[in-house]
């Protein structure tokens, strides 16, 4: 579960989010519509600690995300495609977030398949287009199989298939 209670974030003299309550319950797949600049990527950065909150406290499983002993199996994220080394190769980026949280290779190699990867693991990622760049991300943020995932424009950069598979893995199970 995902709450956040009275969440504020200020930069100077800018309020980009203003005292934001909610809950998310688990199996519950959810929305976060506004227009650019209304704090949806700004909140999505306080849930995970990247961003301090003015006021407020975003918590996962009852816990702010620093507490969590190993946070990608509990929940991932993909909030910027672009946000692996050039140089890396995708099999690399990703069996250094599996080594540090407890993962195995082989579901580095698993999770490569489930997005299209695997033919083209070994290549740096630097040279991938926009839209394997995301499919890198999404990976990384199924990783550890958590039971949330964030995801900011997930669809942004894919192909039609791409898009097509992203909806029918975020659908609930019961639909």
């Amino acid at each position: 579960m995902i709450e956040l209670h009275g969440l504020t974030k200020r930069y100077g003299p800018t309020l980009a989010v203003d005292d934001l309550s909610f809950q998310v319950q688990s199996g519950k797949v959810t929305g976060f519509l506004g227009p650019n600049g209304a704090g949806k990527s700004t909140s999505m950065r306080m849930v995970l600690g990247l961003d301090r909150p003015t006021a407020g406290q975003a918590l996962v499983d009852g816990r702010p995300y620093q507490e969590l002993r190993a946070p990608l199996r509990v929940v991932g994220a993909l909030l910027d495609a672009g946000a692996v080394h050039p140089r890396r190769s995708a099999r690399s980026h990703l069996l250094a977030l599996a080594v540090s949280n407890g993962i195995t290779r082989a579901r580095v190699e698993e999770v490569l398949g489930l997005v299209g990867l695997d033919k083209v693991a070994g290549r740096r990622a630097g040279a991938y287009s926009l839209g394997m760049r995301q499919r890198l991300g999404i990976a990384a943020a199924l990783l550890g199989d958590p039971g949330i995932v964030l995801f900011d424009e997930p669809v942004n950069g894919l192909d039609p298939d791409g898009i097509r598979w992203v909806r029918v893995r975020l659908q609930p199970p019961d639909e």
